[in-house]
Parts: structure tokens; C-alpha cells; sequence
């Protein structure tokens, strides 16, 4: 139990950092859009409202998790069962075929990145979380496809 509980530090740890990121480019964006808010398309402004709301999602959530996995390092019973749940070989194999983690932290990676670059240019944006969506939703038909299979 000792290894897992490492593991969820490690994750914590990385949620943490995600969590620092995401609220930095918060601010800073906060910051732009007081300062030239006014003569903005349609095209930015919409751009900038979902960059502001999907940063504040991605820190709810991982706040949350975090929040979940210290109450579960906090009570043996709760850890071992989250343990069990993890080490499901069922579970294991429909998350390995669905792409498991990798999918999630490229997408993840995408969403920062298609952030990132709708500072500079809108095109840019639209496509890399156009892209990192359509990961998700293939990824996630696919694990419900095979939830029912298995």
C-alpha cells in the first residue's frame, strides 16, 4: 500500500502543478482582457470566455480529485478499495483498449496547448481543441462500447 500511496502523491503532486498553471494563464488572461476587452471580435471573445471557463473546469476538477485522493490516503479501508478498483483486470482491459492514460494527458497537453496558442492566432486554437474534443469522445464511445462488451 505503500507504493500506491506514493503513486497518489505523485499524482497530487502533478494535479498540483497543473492547478498553478492553469491559474497563472487565468490571471494573465484576466489581465489582457481588462486592458483590450473593448475592441475585440466575436471570433476572440468567444475564444477568450472558453479559455476562462474551461481553466476554471480543469482547476474544479483537479481540485477535486485531489481532494478525493487525500481522503483516501487518510483511511486504509478506503485506500485499499480504491487499490482494488485501480488493479481490476477487467477495468485494465477496457481502459488499456480505449487508449487509457495516454489519451487523457494528450488531451490534456492538447487543451494547454490550444490555450496557449489562441493568444496567438484564432485558427490555431480552434483546431487543437477541436482536435483534443475528438480525442475525448472517440476515446470515451470506445470505453462505453466496451463496458457493455465486457
Amino acid at each position: 500500500m505503500e507504493n500506491y500511496k506514493k503513486t497518489l502523491n505523485k499524482r497530487i503532486f502533478m494535479m498540483a502543478m497543473a492547478i498553478i498553471a492553469a491559474a497563472v494563464i487565468l490571471v494573465f488572461s484576466s489581465v489582457i482582457l481588462t486592458n483590450e476587452g473593448e475592441g475585440e471580435t466575436f471570433s476572440e471573445g468567444m475564444m477568450a470566455g472558453f479559455r476562462n471557463g474551461l481553466l476554471v473546469a480543469m482547476i474544479f476538477l483537479f481540485t477535486v480529485y485531489i481532494i478525493r485522493y487525500r481522503n483516501v490516503m487518510n483511511d486504509d479501508k478506503q485506500l485499499r478499495l480504491a487499490y482494488n478498483k485501480e488493479n481490476d483486470e477487467r477495468r485494465q482491459k477496457i481502459k488499456l483498449k480505449a487508449g487509457g492514460n495516454l489519451i487523457i494527458i494528450n488531451s490534456v497537453i492538447l487543451l494547454f496547448a490550444g490555450i496557449v496558442g489562441g493568444y496567438f492566432n484564432v485558427v490555431i486554437f480552434y483546431s487543437v481543441i477541436g482536435c483534443a474534443v475528438f480525442q475525448l469522445l472517440v476515446s470515451a464511445v470506445i470505453k462505453l462500447y466496451l463496458l457493455k462488451k465486457y
